[in-house]
């Protein structure tokens, strides 16, 4: 339990910040540090980059008609190049859009778009929204004045929703929140309340239109019907762990209540809604739009009993630990062989967007590691033979998630093999980072407290000593625009083993530019900093000359 300004905040005993609240060495400073931070307001001159308040969808007033939102909507030739983009963007958009479908649907918007119904017309916006946020940064891009913003496809968003009575269900409100979901969490730049908060509408509205149940058990579904339905609850179930463990809370669904299939590896070419019986799944060797959320469920099948057991108020056998631990494993290994990690050095030929979602499911599998090994860290434990195992699979996970987070940051620089994918960084990459800094700091502490002169520890602490000092200037030069990565720059700066090892980098680390791990470019895209948002004001440049005057002005306010 933590206390701020605003009363007291739970998270769970796996979550990054309660690892390091109970490094004991470290309280005492921090909780100081922190008193003093909130008796000051933070002044907005650069120090911390302002950032869009959320959730909107439970508060924001809708003053706006129909009318007033089809006006704001951009030129057709930007959104025909967003919604390409969109569906592009293969494993990163979430899949539950059927192309053929909703480009069908798209042109009959263009035709009479006042028939179209609210929902449509936010979804498209979310769309829209998505892809501006996965737009490449580092563009060339002419000097003009931007038109559009995130914030106002936020706006949209949320004034369709709500005008369209999303609470009452409906055709493609789920679809629309989790693309809302995944806007905000490319916005959010710490751990934040925000996101999840609306996951607990989103959750309910999709047990209520019986997603959670497969189709193949109601006759009236159809089986293109049923099949998207799979893909919107792979998306809601994912979404629910992720965000979740992001925020050290349980997650809401219970696999126990659930029993849709996961969708077939399909290309959306092979059904339509003319289908009358699905195709089986392609081989995985072919990488379809799904295959990604494919082999995120096969570790959500794990991940989920793993934050069930994390979050239990009562202590399970370790022997079910250790029953879970070999499962985790064993479903590591038969992830589709295309997103299974390798190192850069064999994967050249790899496109940079496999790599980073071969980078995203081992940082996964790590993280679950943490979370059913980290109590065993505990002095109460650590002394213990029998737990042995738990306290070097800690370590060697979170010394391996501090050795992903600078190869992260190398090869995200200019002529790095993922310097055209930075802009796929994002907050819950960067709890990851987090949770294992943590659990580093406090086996440095054990160690050097509990278990001091352990041979067996000796060679590990001096490893995991280094990549702590060499992951500090990444997160000095994110805490520019990141609470959380301040939090973890100062925990660094007091810990005993890294005293005088810090004092060369801290000067140069604050004045050198780095693209920052955990800094998502869409941050610089919101708030207009940067050669991206440049890029983005030129895309939307050309609806000055399709856009009255009073059109103009009505997309600079906000």
């Amino acid at each position: 339990m933590r206390e701020n300004s605003h009363g007291a905040n739970y998270v769970s005993s796996v979550h990054w910040a309660a690892v390091l609240d109970s490094i004991s060495e470290l309280i005492d400073q921090c909780q100081e540090k922190e008193k003093e931070r909130e008796r000051k307001s933070v002044p907005n001159d650069g120090a911390i980059a302002p950032q869009i308040p959320g959730p909107r969808l439970l508060y924001e007033p809708v003053k706006k008609t129909k009318v007033d939102i089809l006006t704001s909507m951009p030129a057709r030739p930007v959104v025909d190049r967003m919604v390409a983009r969109y569906f592009n963007a293969l494993g990163i958009a979430p899949a539950i859009l059927h192309s053929a479908q909703f480009l069908r649907e798209y042109e009959s918007f263009w035709k009479d778009p006042e028939a179209t119904p609210f929902v449509w017309i936010g979804l498209l916006f979310s769309v829209i929204c998505l892809a501006v946020q996965f737009q490449q940064p580092g563009e060339e891009a002419a000097e003009c004045s931007s038109l559009m913003r995130i914030r106002q496809f936020h706006d949209r968003i949320v004034q369709c929703l709500v005008l369209g009575q999303y609470t009452r269900g409906g055709p493609y409100v789920v679809e629309t929140m989790i693309n809302y979901c995944a806007s905000e969490l490319c916005i959010t730049k710490d751990t934040d309340v925000g996101p999840w908060l609306p996951l607990g509408i989103m959750v309910p509205l999709a047990v209520s239109r019986g997603y959670h149940r497969d189709p193949a058990g109601f006759p009236n579904i159809s089986p293109f019907a049923g099949e998207m339905r799979r893909r919107v609850w792979a998306a809601v179930v994912q979404m629910d762990l992720r965000l979740s463990s992001q925020m050290g809370l349980p997650h809401l669904l219970k696999s126990t209540q659930c029993n849709t299939a996961e969708p077939r590896n399909l290309f959306d070419t092979d059904f339509d809604e003319d289908t009358l019986e699905l195709p089986p799944s392609r081989p995985e060797t072919e990488v379809t739009p799904v295959l990604y959320s494919l082999a995120k469920n096969r570790i959500d099948k794990i991940g989920a009993p793993i934050a069930d057991l994390a979050a239990s108020a009562h202590n399970p056998p370790y022997p079910e630990i250790l029953a879970l631990d070999k499962q985790l494993q064993t479903i590591e290994t038969t992830l589709p062989p295309i997103f299974r990690w390798q190192p850069l050095s064999q994967s050249f030929m790899v496109p940079g967007q496999i790599l980073m979602f071969r980078l995203w499911l081992r940082l996964a599998v790590l993280r679950l590691v943490i979370w059913l090994h980290r109590k065993y860290l505990a002095p109460a434990y650590s002394a213990a033979a029998p737990y042995a195992y738990s306290r070097t699979a800690c370590a060697r996970a979170a010394l391996e998630i501090a050795e992903f987070q600078l190869l992260l940051h190398e090869e995200t620089r200019p002529g790095g093999q993922l310097h055209q994918m930075r802009w796929m960084q994002s907050s819950l990459m960067q709890s990851t980072f987090l949770l294992g800094m943590s659990v580093a700091c406090y086996y440095m502490q054990l160690t050097r407290t509990v278990l001091p002169g352990a041979e067996q520890d000796t060679e590990m602490r001096e490893r995991i000593r280094d990549r702590l000092r060499d992951t500090y200037p990444l997160w000095l030069r994110c805490s520019a625009v990141s609470r959380d990565a301040r939090e973890a720059a100062e925990r660094l700066r007091q810990l005993p083993d890294l005293q005088g090892l810090l004092l060369d980098v801290e000067g140069q680390s604050s004045a050198q530019e780095s693209p920052g791990l955990g800094v998502p470019a869409c941050w610089d895209i919101f708030h207009g900093t940067g050669r991206h948002a440049r890029a983005l004001d030129a895309m939307f440049g050309d609806m000055e000359c399709n856009r009255s005057r009073e059109t103009n002005a009505d997309w600079t306010r906000v």
